[in-house]
């Protein structure tokens, strides 16, 4: 799967044997989060060469440096054809990323380096980005206008999975014939929900919760929340703005000296968790906590304000 880089164009092509009908391919792109996943509609491509036909994902308004790719994740494209008055779709998939480092700014601080690693520098940052995402149990992308179905669980506070920027509405049991809206943020009748414990990232929090009043008085959405908590045998779309907005300093620097070890080949042992060699016999010794650790104590101290987990091994 291919990676683009965030606010960036992309050109997506499909190879067919021959044109397909009236030689016209439609394109839809998708985001990975299925709970609002349309990116850009059906659009129609451009024939390049017979059989061969492409779209651009660039800027959504010409000049405006808003672009279609301006959100992190995975992202799906589903061509659709006719040939021969039978309808046919191809997909193709890419990732879109947040770059935690720039090459500007790695070789500004490492000039000595550029003429030897330059060019691989693309591969490295990806490298020591998936690292720190799996170390920290996250990554550090945004994810403008989505939604997630989370289950309740009898508590006045819902968890989500990614830090909330914004909060538009929240639903309870969503799609179902007895669906509520529980919050809607454009509706003062409606705004019963806040972020919780927010700091940093410009005020986002991973929970949401009750306030102690809210302005909703009917019944039927009191006995459906327990009095202000969401019901366990329910489930809630939560509809917002979600992510990071910018990388922390933490992670710029986390993912720098990470990028400084991937380049530099005496620290192969260290990332491997090994402590000591006995040459003689060929016996390594690897430390306890293997999977506690990015290789780098640097490192792990930067980013461990930003862990969402612990991973370990049992044994």
């Amino acid at each position: 799967m291919d990676d683009v880089k965030i606010n960036t164009s992309k050109t997506i092509s499909l190879v067919l044997g021959a044109d397909p009908d009236s030689n016209i391919v439609n394109a839809t792109l998708y985001h990975e989060f299925s709970n609002s996943s349309v990116v850009q509609v059906s659009t129609a491509c451009t024939r390049t060469a017979a059989g061969n036909y492409s779209i651009v994902f660039g800027e959504s308004t010409a000049n405006s440096n808003n672009f279609v790719l301006s959100q992190g994740g995975a992202h799906k494209v589903v061509f659709s054809y006719d040939i021969s008055a039978t309808a046919y779709t191809s997909e193709v998939y890419f990732n879109v990323y947040t770059p935690y480092i720039t090459g500007v700014t790695f070789f500004t601080n490492h000039s000595d380096l550029q003429n030897t690693f330059g060019a691989k520098f693309e591969d490295y940052e990806k490298k020591a980005r998936r690292i720190i995402n799996t170390y920290c149990g996250q990554d550090f992308d945004y994810y403008g206008s989505k939604s997630f179905i989370i289950d309740g669980y009898d508590n006045r506070f819902l968890r989500l999975p990614y830090p909330l920027d914004t909060l538009t509405t929240v639903v309870a049991d969503s799609g179902d014939s007895d669906a509520e809206t529980i919050h809607d943020s454009s509706d003062v009748t409606l705004n019963n929900l806040e972020k919780y414990n927010t700091m940093g990232n410009f005020g986002s929090s991973y929970t949401v919760r009750f306030k102690n009043k809210v302005s909703d008085t009917r019944k039927s959405y009191i006995a459906r929340t327990y009095h202000n908590k969401f019901n366990s045998k329910s489930d809630y779309k939560v509809t917002g703005n979600f992510g990071w907005r910018f990388v922390p300093n933490n992670i710029r620097d986390a993912c720098e000296l990470l990028i400084l070890d991937l380049m530099n080949d005496d620290s192969e042992y260290r990332r491997h968790r090994i402590h000591s060699v006995d040459m003689d016999t060929t016996r390594y010794r690897f430390e306890r906590d293997f999977y506690g650790s990015t290789g780098n104590t640097d490192v792990d101290v930067l980013l461990m304000d930003y862990t969402y987990y612990v991973m370990d091994y049992i044994g």
